[in-house]
């Protein structure tokens, strides 16, 4: 009798162990493998696979060095209709290396070795703010890969050089998104500004942290503590990548002529308040899909049915 305690007991504590720190039943993890291996174990690129649709959708996040866990709101809903892949950037939380290994081409390299992994002969993808710098210049390079584009909070598809894309224009709207009244009415900010940033919870910092992140990431602040991530989430030495983009570029003929792209520009995405850049350039037969009066980094806002009419 003793020992079938001990069998069911040890059984609990495995059943337990799974539960709690297993693999869900939801979503399947991987690691892709890249030539210049990235680490010790083989285990380069972070992979998440989601969805029992029959389509295939490449989601990638931005950054560089960002996360693709703030993605996951924007395609929830779709979970049956799509097969979702997402994945961490090299240099990203989860796929992190050596910083001579973060170059844009082969983090573009890495996407094309992802697709020819999953044995796709067209995907479709759909980026966010730096991943869409990623996504076009896949597109150009692979034009007969991709049939669909859904770009979110898109960098410019023309630029004669980084300061094009990033430009006094670009340092005036952070500005403007990161001292509006909306955040100084907050209770955290209040609080900051009263015991003059002296806060003796740890709580209260992580609060204000979350909140400085959102600033320029989400127009309705009240929803900062919606936002997944933050700046522990955010890995500094893959910003050393921007060094590695040839800045001029013109992506304009493959994305007219490769495939259906669709952008999704909220009036007040920090790069291109009310995609002025792109509205000026882009051809008639985009669809766009603007989001006013906030800014595209709102998931939640445009999840599920939205998405589902582009992708």
């Amino acid at each position: 009798m003793k020992k079938k305690k001990v069998v069911f007991c040890w059984l609990g504590l495995c059943c337990l162990w799974v539960q709690l720190f297993g693999q869900v039943s939801d979503y399947t993890e991987w690691y892709l493998r890249t030539p210049d291996t990235l680490n010790h174990y083989h285990h380069d690129i972070y992979v998440r696979e989601m969805g029992t649709g029959k389509d295939t959708v490449l989601v990638i996040h931005g950054g560089f060095g960002a996360n693709h866990d703030y993605m996951l709101d924007a395609i929830r809903g779709l979970e049956h209709q799509y097969h979702f892949v997402l994945y961490d950037q090299r240099g990203s939380l989860l796929s992190p290396g050596p910083e001579d290994q973060l170059t844009f081409e082969k983090n573009v390299h890495d996407l094309d070795l992802l697709i020819g992994q999953l044995k796709l002969q067209k995907v479709k993808i759909m980026a966010h703010s730096m991943g869409t710098l990623v996504a076009m210049e896949y597109v150009h390079k692979y034009p007969k890969k991709v049939s669909n584009l859904v770009l979110i909070g898109a960098i410019p598809t023309q630029s004669d050089s980084l300061g094009s894309v990033f430009s006094k224009r670009y340092e005036e709207n952070v500005h403007f998104l990161s001292t509006r009244d909306e955040i100084k009415a907050l209770p955290i900010y209040k609080k900051y500004k009263q015991l003059n940033g002296k806060f003796e919870s740890d709580l209260d910092y992580s609060d204000l942290d979350r909140l400085r992140f959102a600033a320029t990431n989400i127009y309705k602040i009240e929803r900062y503590k919606k936002m997944r991530g933050g700046f522990s989430y955010f890995m500094e030495n893959a910003s050393g990548m921007f060094n590695t983009v040839n800045w001029n570029y013109d992506y304009r003929a493959s994305l007219n002529d490769k495939c259906i792209t669709t952008l999704i520009q909220g009036d007040f995405d920090f790069i291109d308040f009310k995609a002025t850049k792109w509205l000026c350039c882009i051809d008639p037969r985009f669809s766009i899909f603007p989001l006013t009066p906030v800014a595209s980094s709102d998931f939640y806002r445009y999840r599920s049915g939205d998405l589902d009419k582009f992708v």
